[in-house]
């Protein structure tokens, strides 16, 4: 992933839900050896698609745009929180 997001894995994936519609579900996973963590999964509404193929992209661009949204919301927290940190010298 781009934009310093390689600790993320973005898997996409479709499920069935009747003819010619399928539900496509992505999850959001830290990187790394062994069992990747779940941090988020999430799912995208009112979509069809012709194919499995088709809603799987989807489900995955959807993923990646969600993860690049929470990388930079978390990377947002954090300058906040250091601009309101008090110099050492103040604290009791």
């Amino acid at each position: 992933m781009e934009g310093g997001m390689d600790y993320l894995v973005v898997h996409g994936f479709a499920v069935r839900e009747g003819r010619g519609k399928w539900a496509c579900c992505f999850e959001i996973r830290l990187a790394g050896a062994g069992e990747q963590p779940l941090l988020y999964r999430g799912e995208l509404h009112g979509r069809r698609f012709d194919c499995e193929h088709a809603a799987a992209q989807a489900a995955r661009e959807a993923g990646q745009r969600e993860a690049v949204l929470r990388v930079e919301s978390f990377r947002a927290l954090i300058l906040a929180q250091h601009r309101l940190r008090l110099p050492a010298a103040t604290l009791p």
